[in-house]
């Protein structure tokens, strides 16, 4: 429709100022200046109209454009916000897992009357408290638009403060997740190989299907064999181990606070999805 009234406009301009072309010819013939001079003044007035008219409709044609760019902009901002939300959800999970596994293996050092019984059942609770997650931000449409400075395309400035305030806090790279995990290192360097390969053939992370990929998890159940005594007597050796029991009340405090610092950064994030929610449905 726009080229469809650039074309009108174009050939009417021409129409016009072929016609205008004519009577100042036929003035000039007629040494009538005056009236010559009040047709060219009209002449540039009109070319002038016609130029005007011109950028007004390139400048709605761009407008449109930037703000159809704007809207697809919204929605996948939109889709990444919730699959960073999904990541963050399994990041909290993933913690939440190691934490319950850490105090199961702290309850052999600290009351081991009151801990589980099992050998194989301890051998995995330590092991599986060493066990971490890279976690990774959904952030490729964000980083797109800082790139390309496209990130001007975004008019509602409330959403433009909350996505810098968002993404130039990196959670994946800042506080807890900097930290040193001391007991993973401890822990698989006497545990013994034989044990370890068995737990990681049989107990290792699971994959599940998330919105645009999997994220990973520790299973709920999983059976390993292993020689019974064996067990018992790597558990009574483990228990004994200072530096081990130190490491691990480090990391359970670790993951804790990752826990804690995840759930407020996803209060912060779930505004960020109903703001982008509000103006994908306007």
């Amino acid at each position: 429709m726009v080229d469809s009234v650039r074309v009108v406009c174009g050939f009417t301009h021409l129409q016009m100022i072929s016609f205008f072309r004519k009577i100042r010819q036929k003035l000039l013939s007629q040494n009538r200046l005056t009236q010559y001079l009040a047709y060219a003044i009209g002449e540039i007035l009109l070319v002038t109209i016609g130029i005007l008219i011109a950028l007004q409709v390139n400048i709605w044609n761009q407008n449109r454009i930037n703000s159809n760019e704007e809207y697809q902009y919204y929605r996948r901002l939109l889709e990444d916000a919730l699959e960073e939300k999904t990541i963050m959800e399994a990041t909290i999970n993933y913690s939440n897992q190691v934490i319950s596994h850490g105090k199961s293996a702290m309850a052999i050092f600290e009351n081991p009357s009151d801990a589980e019984q099992d050998p194989l059942q301890n051998l995995l609770d330590f092991y599986q408290a060493s066990q971490l997650q890279d976690p990774y931000s959904a952030e490729s449409t964000y980083t797109e638009l800082i790139s390309s400075g496209q990130i001007n395309l975004i008019q509602n400035e409330k959403l433009k403060t909350a996505l810098i305030r968002y993404y130039e806090i990196d959670w994946t790279s800042s506080g807890v997740f900097n930290l040193e995990n001391k007991y993973r290192e401890n822990l698989r360097s006497k545990m013994p190989d034989v044990i370890q390969t068995e737990i990681r053939a049989k107990c290792n992370d699971i994959y599940i299907k998330s919105r645009n990929g999997y994220q990973t998890a520790l299973p709920k159940n999983c059976e390993f064999s292993i020689d019974y005594n064996l067990a018992k007597s790597v558990v009574e050796t483990l228990s004994q181990d200072e530096s081990l029991k130190k490491d691990l009340r480090y990391l359970i405090g670790n993951e804790t606070g990752k826990v804690n610092d995840l759930n407020i950064i996803k209060i912060q994030l779930n505004d960020l999805i109903e703001l982008l929610q509000s103006l994908v449905l306007e």
